[in-house]
């Protein structure tokens, strides 16, 4: 059972259902061709004279039963093979003509098809990786390639139909053309759209469906679209159009001998003409000229009118989701009716106003909280809300003297103090990819770490520890407030991530003896006469070859709180010029 279930998953993987539905809608055309052919091709005034020769032996008594020669002269096959027989008549033996049909070869367009598959079979049969993009690109176009190959077909036959005639019965006049002419025309209108609807349906569930299962199911296909205006047309083409068409080119056709004598006898006078039959005949094909013109024109008009009505809607809506997909939440669409296109419209606003909703959540969130962290919490991604380790640069940032300063100022000014403050001096932080943990007073703690996008945190810190000593300098120089000092404290080290807090109050933040660390480099700045230490720990992890143009200076060691081993911290101070 094991080889038997193995088996047919490799065997399905091969999709030959999808060659037998080909199969079947060539065999649909050619039977409607063949049917249309057959009835325009008959002699019917040889086969009236055959019918009174019958009728005539049969009167004196006698039978009479025409030949096979005779039959193929009153329905001129086309694609036959002749084959001779014996046959015994009055005790002697005679020879006869046989004539058995050809039927079509599709291995040519099978193997085109197998072609086109081909990147597909390699993906499943294959061990080696293939291009996923390409078998993409195959796969949406298949359709496509299918209806082109009705198309094609159809070409091909009207060509071998015209020389199989003229081998058999000299040239084709100009009414076996046409008549091989429309039947190639039958042939392209009905294959092609029942491939297109029915073997793209067959595609779409067999093939495309299990394959992007597995390969991008929510992203979007690239390859020729078949719009719903063209998918529409191709259908009033196939089932009206050309039906319709077929409607006027009976009756000039079962008359084609009386406009052949017209278009002979135009320099002759054309009295003969009007005759009661000849006049109801043009008459007949008149009206119905008339009303086949009518019904082509609305036809046109309905392509035009669905086009109108339900394409550009819909086109308009995939542009109003392409710039919803690019961040522009602005543009609701109208809804003026309760159909399937109201529908759509309604909900696709409804969508709309709850990503706005969403998007307004989120940056007020992150008002609160830096928005790396916002988004992460909102995605439950990457991040471990329960609690991870992370490797992580933490920076501390205080404002030297400022119980004093903060005694001095009125509340209101003093909190307009740190909001200007802050502005200044976080900027470096966010442009360096730091994640703002929390503001203390008049203390910023940020983190640079790779969970938050940080590669290289240590450098990232130290750009923006560089970055916030000279947006001090701006802070200060405005006069608008007392002049301000600050420290800045930078080690790395292994931190824990995650929520703290009560289920109903929850803080995302870190913790570790880095965060520790960090806080008391940054006090011993005022020990050290600077404004920017960092830990051994971040200077091992940087390459100073980034940082031209500055010297990194190392500071006798020191005993922090909770440490039993001295750390050594280095100054970051611009080289002195000359």
């Amino acid at each position: 059972m094991k080889i038997l279930s193995a088996a047919w998953k490799k065997l399905h993987k091969l999709h030959l259902g999808l060659y037998l539905l080909f199969s079947l809608m060539v065999l649909l055309g050619s039977s409607t061709v063949l049917f249309f052919q057959t009835c325009s091709l008959i002699d019917f005034p040889l086969m009236k004279s055959e019918l009174e020769h019958s009728l005539a032996e049969k009167a004196k008594g006698g039978s009479y039963r025409p030949s096979d020669a005779v039959f193929k002269a009153i329905f001129r096959p086309v694609d036959y093979e002749p084959q001779e027989t014996e046959k015994v008549v009055d005790g002697k033996p005679q020879k006869d003509v046989q004539f058995k049909s050809k039927g079509g070869n599709l291995n040519f367009y099978f193997l085109l098809l197998i072609l086109w598959l081909w990147p597909l079979y390699r993906h499943y049969f294959s061990s080696k990786p293939q291009n996923i993009a390409r078998i993409e690109s195959r796969i949406i176009n298949l359709p496509i390639v299918i209806f082109i190959l009705g198309w094609v077909m159809a070409l091909q036959l009207y060509f071998v139909k015209v020389a199989s005639y003229a081998a058999h019965y000299g040239a084709a006049p100009a009414r076996m053309k046409v008549v091989f002419g429309v039947s190639s025309l039958l042939f392209a209108a009905f294959v092609s759209y029942l491939n297109l609807e029915l073997t793209g349906l067959y595609i779409r569930r067999r093939i495309a469906r299990p394959f992007f299962l597995e390969n991008n199911p929510y992203g979007l296909k690239k390859g020729f679209a078949v719009s719903l205006t063209l998918r529409y047309a191709l259908m009033i083409f196939s089932l009206a159009m050309v039906p319709l068409v077929l409607s006027l080119y009976v009756p000039i056709f079962a008359n084609f001998d009386l406009f052949s004598k017209m278009i002979a006898a135009r320099d002759t006078g054309l009295d003969w003409v009007l005759t009661y039959d000849n006049l109801r005949t043009l008459a007949i094909i008149l009206v119905v000229a008339i009303l086949v013109a009518l019904m082509l024109v609305f036809q046109a008009v309905s392509i035009f009118l669905y086009r109108i009505n339900v394409q550009t809607p819909v086109s308009a809506l995939v542009g109003r989701m392409k710039a919803v997909a690019a961040g522009d939440f602005s543009c609701k669409t109208s809804v003026l009716y309760a159909d399937e296109l109201g529908q759509l419209k309604g909900h696709f606003n409804m969508m709309l106003d709850g990503l706005v909703e969403r998007d307004h959540i989120k940056d007020t969130f992150g008002r609160y909280v830096s928005l790396e962290i916002a988004e992460k919490i909102m995605k439950s991604g990457k991040v471990n809300l329960a609690g991870e380790e992370i490797q992580a640069t933490v920076l501390f940032s205080d404002i030297r003297g400022f119980t004093p300063l903060s005694e001095k100022l009125p509340p209101v000014e003093l909190i307009r103090f740190l909001n200007e403050y802050f502005t200044y001096i976080t900027k470096p932080i966010t442009e360096n990819k730091g994640v703002i943990n929390k503001f203390m007073g008049d203390a910023v703690m940020a983190i640079f770490s790779p969970v938050f996008g940080v590669e290289d945190h240590q450098a990232a810190a130290l750009r923006a520890a560089l970055g916030m000593r000279e947006a001090l300098k701006a802070f200060n120089a405005q006069g608008k407030h007392p002049e301000v000092f600050f420290g800045v404290g930078v080690h790395s080290g292994g931190l824990v991530a995650g929520n703290v807090g009560t289920v109903e109050r929850l803080e995302y933040t870190v913790l570790g003896d880095t965060v520790n660390v960090a806080s008391r480099i940054e006090s011993q700045t005022k020990t050290a006469a600077t404004q920017i230490l960092l830990s051994e720990a971040t200077v091992q992890g940087l390459d100073k070859k980034l940082f031209p143009g500055f010297n990194f200076i190392e500071c006798p060691p020191v005993l922090m709180k909770g440490k039993s081993r001295p750390m050594v911290l280095y100054k970051v101070e611009p080289e002195q010029a000359g």
